[in-house]
């Protein structure tokens, strides 16, 4: 009988593997000694390499890969990790406890629930879920039916999960939001009060209850916490600049209540999720925490060109705070960045399609480029650009711009003025309005449909009497908004007519409906700019309906992607690679954010995502900015001041280009348009 040996990796082999596929930082990392380490993981430093051979390694030396605990930022990351360990300890990998903050914790409740009152088969909310919940929870607070103004149960939820995560009181919270505290605190306090109660009851939990819960098990009840510093002999934390302060008291705490091993990977300079709750000093301070800590720091940039990287070198070098930084290249020289100054943002939109259609026409596919932006709404005026070119592209994390309600809402209003028999958008209007719903207004229209002009026939007194009481006061406001964008003669003037809505009552209407209402106004905003453009009300409504109907445009599944340019805030690219990037709109009070400048800390976390913007470039980098802006699109043309992320850097680190027409070159050579000299 043929006898085959099965062949396993000793420690002994796998460290000369690992001398052989590390370079020397990285390998210092891996192989670092018992305790808390923090690995500073620079971009495009290896870093999922480094986590992945630090566990099988910690494996080869003999821990047990069920008594390792790996938490990443995303589930997608987890498996990845694991995956990429079968290859390098078989089987085992599957072994160790890898997942997400949350799935981590969802686990660790269930073994111990009966200590929180709960049963171990305790439902997990999701969004839609907990929204209905704190839906009835406001009822009974109060903050249902209270006028047309009060929080919505998705504004409320947000600001619970905001003060948890931000370890702030929520009335704060609140009033940060823009929420009147005097009016609304006691009644939002009462029914955060009546929603835990509701959770309790039903026995359930929404996903930061698997946070905080998970906290309580750690510091009420000892033997639960020694129980799981005994379960995971070593913690590895990816992306240590994102957590939150209840999550890096978990990890430090088990670790402290075991045997002291601690794997912290992560990069202060790409620390941008402040907003979220992410605290930059849970990586700034790790020593000060845990003072026997040692640092491993990971310079060598594998990604980028070394033009790229000595660029985004001087720009972070700029921040006062933060461990001292400079990544090394080793890949060969490319270009230097480009900086190219537009007229406005309608030639910023064209030289942006112009340059990624070049690219196309050398070869490089749409999914290998990449325009990242600081605000969705910066990318409103290429989106039309793209669209009228007929170039596929996807928005990563988020709507295409044409597709969010409030631009549907926006463009049903214009779609009133062009056609007033449009059935779709009256129903549309009429359903923002409060106490109107889809059996309402399908009954207000049946009235409208009747007349010869249904504009006309809205403020007409038969009309009022079928609107219901309560609905009386907003429906005039409503006829009243009509009016007045009548009155800019809309179907000349587009501009003027979304002017006119925005000064209206749909601002409320945003604030009523919508989370995040003032992102939301800034898309209108520039939906106005983009309006500017059109002398002809049809043309910009036709527009703006194809523009969610191009082909190829709409969302694509991963295999698809490499057919599409891909659009994305900043936040959304963390982590990621292009080989050509675009950063457009790099003007003061945009990029940096003006809110940001106002706040502690804010221009260093700005440039942090200036520097993460510019980090995911591989090959070429192209910065843009409009030398002229103007709000919505009307009144007075402002010159705009470049972005202090680039007027602080010395010039010799990019080339900056002049953008001409063809006209202005046509002169400029003596010859006239037409080939007339």
């Amino acid at each position: 009988m043929r006898k085959i040996r099965l062949r396993k990796e000793g420690p002994d082999a796998l460290l000369e593997r690992l001398r052989n596929e590390l370079n020397p930082a990285q390998f210092a990392a891996v192989t670092a000694p018992d305790g808390f380490n923090l690995v500073l993981a620079g971009p495009g430093s290896g870093k999922t390499r480094v986590i992945t051979y630090r566990v099988a390694y910690l494996i080869a030396k003999g821990v047990a890969p069920d008594a390792i605990l790996l938490v990443t930022f995303t589930r997608r990351a987890a498996r990845e990790m694991v995956g990429r360990l079968e290859s390098l300890v078989g089987p085992r990998a599957t072994l160790i406890c890898a997942g997400t903050f949350h799935h981590i914790g969802n686990r660790l409740i269930r073994k111990w629930s009966d200590r929180l009152g709960l049963s171990s088969n305790f439902t997990i909310l999701d969004s839609e879920d907990q929204r209905a919940m704190v839906g009835l929870a406001m009822e009974e607070a109060g903050l249902i039916g209270t006028g047309k103004y009060a929080p919505k149960a998705a504004l409320v939820a947000r600001l619970l999960s905001l003060a948890f995560n931000r370890g702030r009181d929520l009335e704060d919270v609140a009033a940060e939001a823009g929420l009147a505290v005097e009016e609304w605190g006691p009644r939002l306090r009462r029914a955060a009060d009546a929603y835990a109660d509701r959770k309790r009851q039903h026995n359930c939990v929404d996903y930061d209850d698997l946070l905080s819960l998970w906290r309580r098990l750690l510091d009420e009840f000892p033997d639960v916490r020694a129980a799981q510093g005994a379960m995971f002999r070593h913690l590895l934390v990816d992306e240590m600049q994102d957590t939150n302060a209840a999550q890096v008291a978990l990890v430090e705490t088990i670790a402290r209540a075991g045997a002291g091993n601690l794997t912290a990977v992560g990069d202060d300079a790409q620390s941008i999720y402040r907003f979220r709750g992410a605290e930059y000093a849970n990586i700034l301070d790790f020593q000060k925490r845990n003072p026997d800590a040692k640092v491993f720091p990971l310079d060598v940039n594998y990604r980028s060109t070394p033009e790229i990287v000595a660029f985004s070198n001087a720009s972070i070098g700029h921040n006062q705070t933060g461990f001292p930084k400079t990544m090394v290249a080793i890949r060969a020289s490319g270009p230097v960045p480009l900086v190219v100054p537009a007229a406005d943002v309608y030639e910023e939109a064209e030289f942006l399609c112009q340059q990624i259609l070049e690219n196309v026409d050398q070869g490089i596919g749409l999914g290998q480029m990449a325009v990242l932006y600081r605000n969705h709404f910066d990318s409103v005026i290429l989106q039309a650009e793209l669209s009228q070119r007929r170039v596929p592209y996807t928005v990563r994390g988020g709507m295409r711009f044409f597709e969010q309600a409030h631009i549907k809402d926006v463009l049903a209003y214009l779609r009133l003025i062009v056609n007033s028999r449009d059935e779709l958008a009256w129903r549309r209007v009429l359903q923002l309005l409060p106490g109107i719903g889809q059996v309402k207004s399908a009954a207000l229209w049946q009235h409208l449909a009747s007349s010869a002009d249904p504009l006309m026939e809205v403020a007409t007194a038969p009309m009022m009497s079928k609107v219901p009481v309560k609905s009386k006061g907003p429906f005039a406001a409503f006829v009243a908004d009509l009016r007045r964008i009548q009155e800019t003669d809309p179907a000349n003037h587009p501009a003027d007519a979304i002017a006119a809505i925005l000064r209206g009552g749909y601002t409320e209407v945003v604030r009523r409906l919508y989370e995040r209402p003032d992102e939301r106004l800034q898309d209108i905003q520039q939906l106005g700019v983009l309006a500017a453009r059109y002398e002809d009300l049809e043309k910009l409504v036709a527009d703006l309906v194809l523009a969610g109907d191009v082909q190829g445009m709409d969302a694509l599944d991963d295999a698809d992607h490499s057919e599409s340019l891909v659009l994305s805030t900043i936040h959304q690219a963390k982590g990621l690679e292009w080989s050509r990037v675009f950063v457009p709109r790099l003007v003061e009070e945009g990029f940096p954010s003006g809110r940001a400048l106002g706040e502690p800390g804010g221009e260093e976390e700005e440039r942090r995502t200036f520097y993460v913007a510019v980090t995911r470039a591989m090959d070429e980098l192209v910065l843009t900015y409009p030398l002229t802006t103007q709000r919505g699109g009307r009144g007075p043309v402002i010159v705009a001041t470049p972005s202090r992320f680039l007027t602080e850097l010395d010039e010799a680190l990019y080339e900056r280009a002049v953008l001409e027409t063809d006209l202005e070159l046509a002169w400029s050579s003596g010859t006239r348009p037409g080939g007339e000299s």
